[in-house]
């Protein structure tokens, strides 16, 4: 049986993936900052009728990564798959977001990466001797691809983990570990309500981007509920899509998942940038932006 760690399980993809794992059978270590949060993710997973181990882990905090690691060590002697999910979203304009909440927001989404992934590969080599399908998903964003305003933070963390993976992926092909980028579009997910943080100073009427905030935020809650431009679509896909590759013999680098990641990516790699820019302002603020030229 494949053995699985999975960071961020309290909400959104790292949760349905579990269900979605763990109902096929996998061996899921499924892990979460505060096990608080495990009630529903439990049910959910007991209602699919698989089963799943929980391990209280928190990303910024080593000794947590160690122990997971060792429990799994101790109960499997294995890893298969390691899926680095954990991550939130912080929005705001790059002046208005203070130096700690910048770097709160590194060590999250992308020194979290890199603190679980350096534990685990250890681990994951040794399996790899015996099992040539060992894997390393990291769930970016096509924030880390095509990034926009106001998510200046986010984005630098998402393109942060795209450089590292890519660099990762030649580093561990000798050993046999693939290491796979996951980049969805908008999704109904936690990363933009609950799991979502502003920045302090975004509410500040003394704030120069306090009109595009505003108008930012508008948007953001028009998408939130379905809007023309984003998360509609059904988040389990992800899930969905995250078993397809475990189960690939030969997966890809990069995956990008929605119709809105895939149509920003390709006009961000077609389009000169001062005319993309007049699009997605024109998308996010409702207005042009007369000083691009």
């Amino acid at each position: 049986m494949k053995t699985t760690l999975i960071t961020g399980c309290s909400s959104g993809f790292g949760m349905l993936t579990a269900i979605n794992l763990a109902s096929s059978g996998y061996s899921v270590f499924a892990t979460m900052r505060n096990l608080d949060k495990k009630d529903k993710l439990l049910k959910k997973v007991n209602d699919s009728g698989g089963k799943i181990d929980l391990i209280e882990l928190d990303v910024t905090k080593n000794d947590t990564i160690i122990e997971a690691v060792e429990m799994i060590k101790s109960k499997t002697g294995r890893l298969d798959y390691l899926i680095n999910n954990a991550g939130y979203g912080l929005g705001g304009f790059f002046e208005d977001i203070s130096q700690d909440e910048f770097r709160q927001q590194m060590e999250t989404n992308f020194f979290g990466v890199i603190n679980v992934t350096r534990e685990a590969l250890p681990l994951m080599r040794t399996t790899a001797r015996s099992n040539s399908h060992v894997k390393i998903i990291n769930i970016s964003s096509v924030q880390g691809r095509a990034p926009m305003p106001a998510l200046v933070a986010y984005a630098t963390s998402k393109w942060a983990v795209e450089g590292f993976s890519e660099s990762l992926y030649h580093e561990l092909l000798p050993f046999g570990i693939k290491v796979i980028l996951v980049e969805p579009g908008s999704y109904q997910t936690e990363i933009f309500t609950s799991n979502a943080k502003i920045a302090e100073r975004s509410s500040e009427k003394s704030s120069p981007y306090n009109t595009l905030s505003n108008s930012f935020k508008q948007k953001i809650e028009q998408m939130t509920k379905g809007g023309t431009i984003g998360m509609g679509d059904n988040p389990k896909v992800v899930a969905q899509l995250i078993q397809q590759i475990l189960e690939s013999n030969s997966p890809k680098l990069r995956y990008v998942v929605g119709k809105d990641a895939k149509l920003r990516i390709l006009l961000r790699s077609i389009l000169p940038t001062k005319f993309y820019a007049r699009i997605l302002h024109k998308a996010l603020f409702n207005k042009s932006i007369s000083k691009i030229n």
